[in-house]
């Protein structure tokens, strides 16, 4: 079964027997939510299906579309991704939503994986908007590796010190979003059935806790800084207290409090494991 969000963002489950359903009916547009269980399923089989639904008449859907996709992972997707690509004119990377930034950096990280990716992130020739998008990759549900997990903390480096210039021409809302998107993915990471973050050198898990103790610090979205708090949970007790430091003895409230709770308690009983 699949928990996935529907056309009216209300959390819906889907059964592998909707999409065996879904699957037999040919030329029907697809709900959003089946296409995005169809991607969480890591099932080849759809991929037919899902390329049809890259032409579908809502922009919303082609896009989940795309992700899905990216999530099975199927490199024989790439020929009609690209068709896709190429038949979206060049002014589309100045629109709000970039349909063809969204298909590069999708075929970029399909076709090269994390290593292309993090080498099309900081090379100059690509296109700003096709490299701010890399890490939007990481909010479907593809697989993740270590590789990944290292792309994604450097990115974040890049983002929170804005290292890299285009990041300062980018939107409030887009370069707030790309941060989220990447601390997702490491909250995804850290509860994958083999969690990753445990496979993570000292020397990248140090880097993240300083990203994590600049992004609490900073004036951003309060949903960061409580996925931030989530995910601190399965670090190691003093990296996970050392990032959290900035919250301590702090004024905060609502969610992010709730969750700092919940994280200190479950710190307290690893630390006592160890002791």
């Amino acid at each position: 079964m699949y928990l996935v969000y529907d056309k009216n963002n209300m959390q819906v489950t889907i059964t592998d027997e909707q999409l065996l359903e879904a699957y037999k009916q040919k030329g029907e547009e697809l709900p959003i939510e089946l296409i995005i269980a169809m991607g969480a399923s890591h099932n080849k089989m759809y991929v037919p299906r899902l390329q049809e639904a890259l032409y579908h008449q809502t922009m919303r859907v082609r896009i989940k579309t795309m992700h899905s996709l990216l999530s099975i992972g199927d490199t024989d997707s790439l020929d009609a991704l690209r068709i896709k690509e190429q038949s979206i004119p060049e002014e589309d990377f100045l629109s709000s939503i970039s349909e063809k930034a969204i298909l590069q950096s999708i075929i970029i990280r399909l076709e090269n994986g994390p290593e292309g990716a993090e080498k099309a992130f900081f090379n100059e020739g690509v296109h700003p908007a096709v490299k701010n998008k890399l890490l939007y990759n990481y909010s479907s549900t593809m697989i993740l590796t270590l590789e990944d997990v290292q792309f994604v903390i450097k990115a974040l480096e890049a983002y929170v010190n804005k290292s890299e210039s285009w990041m300062l021409k980018l939107k409030k809302t887009s370069y707030e979003d790309a941060i989220i998107k990447g601390l997702e993915s490491l909250w995804r990471a850290s509860e994958q059935k083999k969690p990753l973050m445990d496979y993570v050198s000292s020397v990248f898990i140090e880097k993240l806790v300083g990203i994590g103790s600049q992004i609490l610090k900073m004036k951003i979205d309060s949903y960061a800084k409580e996925v931030i708090v989530i995910f601190a949970k399965y670090l190691k007790p003093p990296y996970a207290y050392s990032m959290l430091e900035p919250l301590v003895n702090s004024s905060i409230r609502g969610d992010i409090k709730r969750e700092l709770e919940k994280t200190l308690q479950i710190l307290q009983m690893d630390k006592r494991k160890e002791d």
